[in-house]
């Protein structure tokens, strides 16, 4: 019928029964379609990951897993290209280190500084019982990749009752012997594509799995050994990565507060924002046992974990090519459990540094120093100094500073308190601090994304916002798909999932910013609320948010400031947890947008029956 039309194009009768049978087809596979859908939804309904499964086919946003087959032609053929990422992984912290030429005599007495007397207590092995080894075994994920030896976790679940007897007298031979078992050691490396060119080896991250047993025996040892760092109180307080309680949240909000607190007493204020080149990969093994003994790591214990660092191999495995074996000298396995806190403790005197007029912040090896005074002259000699000293301790723990990623930004509430065109920041490397020199300037920057905040200069957060605005108005035809299939229950579900998770990310840092910028992306958020209930483009605002049981933005700030207030937070140790005041004094009125003067504010508008209510 339809070449029938297009023949005959004059024939208005054949046309209007083309038309009438064409959206009858339409109408017909659209409503098909939706059923079709609609059942899928319901049959993957009691499984999480089948039903996103589902919902990722039917909105069209499933990602394409990367594939880094690219590697493959690196040389003549796929085998020798795999051997030869294999000895890049395992040699990359060995090559940094020997570019750097670290004077030992130089950074003794840093080294002293930044470090306080070792705990009089030493860390000692608690026996492993049979309930503790088969609790874990049940918490691992069924789905997690098979390491080297081939055995899956799903078979360790279902022989638990025959295998847990004879892996805890294996684990605590070890612990009574100082020994980690080589077999354990091995790791399979899979590349992991970062950004940049596809063909380079240095753009991807390698990821090592190892076997499921080694990660039961880690994850006991990791568990007795946080519980010893924590009970010492070895971890820096402005160490924020890796410790329970404490999340990427509290880092950024008390790195910006410390800024407001110091442009609202008309303080100048700069931040130097650190990039360190493949950190976990260059800790130098021989370094890291000499810490661990000085935090109180000593006699078998110390040994165990001077053996879990030596002697390890991996093989680097894409597709089904799988590369021969090497051994590697420096850094912590990625993937391993161990390795998290192994780096927490190499890194742990760096946040330590006694510097003149700064603070220091870390999550993990992402560091910012923020450097105070009276004129931008002594914060251009105190941020250099303080460079000069971060560089020296860099050097002598062998980790490498990325010289170009690296930023500064200098904040000021207006134009006029700006330094002037003519400031710099030089990371100097040589023994000139004073006169023209050839050392690498840092970047000046004017917006720094520090832990997925958007931080600028003026913390008026337009530029955080504006972000926020555009990703959760990419959400809107997701949801559009989906609206038609689902019912409201996962709708509500993939809102929350996708919208209000972004949104609520470090709410308290941003959220109190004027009402004027947050419009714009609350409007956005009613956007995607009234595709999802099929509103009309005017229907009332107040009314669209109590029919979707949401909260706006301003109403999720207000939420978990509370929350934080009450809870003691935002100082990261729960020993130094105080009552928030009630009020906080305060000269600019830039103060009253930030939490530090807002959250007091807001919880002392609550009642008292909210201030007694205890909270998870």
């Amino acid at each position: 019928m339809h070449a029938k039309t297009k023949k005959t194009p004059e024939n208005l009768v054949l046309k209007t029964t083309y038309i009438r049978y064409r959206n009858y087809c339409n109408t017909l596979l659209r409503k098909l379609k939706i059923a079709y859908e609609t059942n899928e939804l319901l049959k993957a309904k009691k499984n999480p990951k089948e039903l996103w499964k589902v919902i990722k086919d039917i909105t069209h946003t499933r990602k394409t897993r990367d594939n880094p087959s690219e590697l493959l032609n690196l040389c003549e053929n796929p085998q020798s290209s795999v051997n030869k990422i294999s000895s890049y992984f395992s040699h990359i912290g060995e090559t940094l280190a020997s570019k750097i030429t670290a004077t030992n005599h130089s950074n003794q007495s840093l080294t002293s500084r930044s470090t306080n007397s070792p705990p009089a207590n030493s860390m000692g092995f608690l026996p492993i019982d049979e309930s503790e080894v088969e609790s874990q075994i049940l918490q691992l994920r069924s789905n997690c990749a098979i390491g080297w030896d081939g055995i899956p976790s799903t078979i360790l679940k279902k022989c638990r009752e025959t295998l847990v007897p004879p892996i805890t007298y294996a684990f605590n031979l070890c612990l009574q012997r100082g020994v980690f078992p080589n077999a354990l050691k091995k790791a399979i490396v899979y590349p992991i594509f970062k950004k940049g060119d596809r063909n380079c080896i240095s753009n991807y991250r390698p990821i090592s799995v190892l076997s499921a047993i080694s990660k039961i025996l880690e994850k006991i040892l990791n568990k007795q050994l946080r519980c010893f760092l924590d009970k010492n109180r070895v971890i820096a307080d402005n160490q924020y990565g890796f410790r329970s309680g404490v999340s990427t949240e509290d880092a950024v909000l008390d790195l910006t507060e410390f800024v407001a607190r110091s442009l609202d007493r008309q303080t100048k204020c700069l931040g130097i924002f650190l990039d360190l080149t493949k950190a976990f990969d260059t800790v130098s093994v021989p370094k890291l046992i000499n810490k661990l003994e000085r935090v109180g790591v000593r006699g078998v214990t110390l040994d165990l974990f001077r053996d879990y660092l030596t002697h390890r191999t991996q093989c680097v495995k894409l597709e089904k090519y799988l590369s021969e074996e090497q051994y590697t000298l420096y850094g912590v396995p990625q993937g391993s459990v161990l390795g998290p806190t192994l780096f927490q403790i190499y890194i742990n005197d760096l946040c330590k540094l006694t510097l003149k007029r700064c603070k220091i912040y870390a999550y993990a090896d992402d560091t910012a120093i923020i450097v105070y005074g009276s004129n931008w002259r002594d914060i251009k000699i105190n941020a250099e100094s303080a460079l000069n000293h971060v560089m020296s301790w860099l050097n002598h723990n062998l980790l490498t500073l990325n010289l170009t990623k690296t930023v500064y930004i200098p904040f000021a509430l207006r134009h006029t308190t700006k330094p002037p065109d003519t400031f710099t920041l030089t990371a100097h490397s040589c023994a000139d601090t004073i006169g023209p020199c050839s050392c690498t300037p840092l970047t000046k920057t004017d917006t720094v994304r520090y832990l997925g905040v958007l931080i600028d200069d003026s913390l008026k957060w337009d530029k955080q916002i504006n972000a926020l605005i555009n990703r959760t108005l990419r959400l809107i035809g997701t949801l559009r798909s989906l609206r038609d299939s689902a019912n409201w229950e996962t709708l509500k579900m993939v809102y929350l999932a996708l919208c209000q998770s972004v949104t609520g990310y470090c709410i308290t840092v941003w959220g109190g910013t004027h009402k004027t910028l947050l419009l714009g992306l609350e409007r956005a958020q009613r956007a995607i609320l009234k595709v999802m209930s099929k509103k009309p483009l005017r229907y009332p605002t107040s009314q669209l948010y109590t029919d979707c049981k949401v909260l706006s933005v301003r109403q999720l700030f207000v939420l978990q400031s509370i929350l934080r207030q009450h809870s003691g937070l935002p100082h990261p140790n729960p020993e130094k947890r105080r009552n928030v005041p009630l009020s906080v004094r305060h000269r600019t009125a830039f103060a009253k947008h930030h939490f530090y003067v807002l959250g007091a504010h807001i919880y002392k508008k609550n009642t008292q029956r909210i201030k007694n209510t205890r909270f998870k």
